[in-house]
């Protein structure tokens, strides 16, 4: 008889899960290309981080400037985020998953934007 072993969450904070059809994003390199936008979707969002997809894929460590749209939200949020990890190619042949890193929020307006957000009701737990 074998066991299946559950793997460990290591989050600090709670993953919500998002539309994506609803949720944009614009992402604009901290170095080099800063002018040009990246636009793409947010599939969840905690506290802490992003998990975004973009038709160009970014490079783990990266730093960029991130916008979102959050649907239902009366605001955006701005930030800056680190690229934390990048889905292969040969898992993503379209546009690219990657998950993101808040490094630092535009204003204090736009992280009290998320949290609320984040307390409401508009959005559900992410598995």
């Amino acid at each position: 008889m074998s066991t299946t072993t559950k793997p460990i969450d290591r989050r600090a904070h709670q993953r919500f899960t998002l539309m994506p059809m609803y949720t944009t994003v614009e992402a604009r390199r901290l170095a080099g290309d800063a002018d040009r936008a990246l636009l793409g979707h947010a599939y969840d969002i905690s506290e802490t981080g992003v998990r975004i997809e973009l038709d160009e894929a970014l490079e783990p460590g990266e730093s960029i400037a991130i916008h979102l749209t959050l649907p239902g939200a009366t605001s955006s949020v701005t930030a800056s985020a680190d690229v934390v990890w990048v889905n292969d190619e040969i898992d993503d042949p379209g546009p690219r998953r990657m998950a993101l890193r808040f490094t630092n929020f535009h204003s204090d307006q736009d992280h009290d934007g998320l949290l609320r957000y984040l307390g409401g009701a508009l959005i559900r737990r992410a598995a």
